[in-house]
Parts: structure tokens; sequence; C-alpha cells
């Protein structure tokens, strides 16, 4: 589990996030683009996403995509249980 209330910033930069989110931080990098799609729900309501990339510059690629998947999978109107 990922503890932000840590006050060693490191610590949580390089041995909490960076192991759990390892592919996001080269699309931030590199200036690609990538996106996170809710494509599936846990028992509890709250979403499982699957995280997606293109090439530079292919961001009409990704747009397509979203609008496949949720066309496929609507998720406008899931919201987590209070």
């Amino acid at each position: 589990a990922i503890d932000m209330r840590g006050g060693d910033l490191d610590v949580y930069l390089n041995e909490q996030r960076l192991p759990a989110i390892p592919i996001a931080p080269i699309y931030n990098m590199t200036g690609s683009p990538a996106m996170t799609l809710p494509l599936a729900w846990s028992d509890d309501g709250l979403p499982i996403g699957i995280h997606v990339g293109a090439a530079f510059g292919a961001e009409d690629l990704l747009f397509r995509l979203a609008g496949q998947l949720e066309r496929a999978r609507p998720w406008l109107d899931r919201t987590p249980a209070p």
C-alpha cells in the first residue's frame, strides 16, 4: 500500500510511488500521450482501469480508442457506492 503520510518525500517517490506506476512516468517525461480508462469495477464499485499510450503526437488515436471503449462499456453514470 502507498502511504502518503510519511515525512520523507524521497521514500514516497522512489520506494512507494514509482514501483506502483512504472509506466506512467515514461510517458510524462517523453511527452507522449497516454490515458487511463475505467473498464471494469470492483465489488465495491470502484473503477479498475487500464493505461494505454500512443506514439508522440498520436492523441487522436487515443481519443478514438476511448470513444470505442466507452460505447462498448459506458462509464459516465458509474460512481462508487457511498
